[in-house]
């Protein structure tokens, strides 16, 4: 989360329902981006949806295609990288939006 207004807003969208504080909410989401294996997608050539999915998912053996959204603006930009967890902090399938 790049910013102060971000992580506000991500807290009040998906924190403040499920978790007493904003310190649990953050203590979890680092915890569970801990939990995964980034790849390197800068070294990427041609990063594409399919390029930067198939890295993560190569990275993480757990991670099933359903469970990670990327985002890519109209330049053909990365923008976003969404992995979806239960509220039991297992992988589920993304809802599309």
């Amino acid at each position: 989360m790049p910013d102060e207004d971000l992580m506000q807003a991500e807290w009040e969208k998906h924190g403040s329902c499920y978790f007493s504080t904003p310190t649990d909410y953050f203590q979890t989401i680092e915890y569970l981006f801990n939990q995964l294996t980034i790849p390197n997608i800068r070294s990427i050539q041609q990063a594409t949806f399919y390029s930067i999915k198939n890295a993560f998912l190569n990275s993480n053996s757990r991670l099933f295609a359903s469970a990670i959204n990327v985002y890519m603006n109209d330049q053909g930009q990365l923008n976003e990288i969404r992995i979806c967890y239960d509220l039991q902090y297992r992988f589920i399938s993304c809802r599309q939006s």
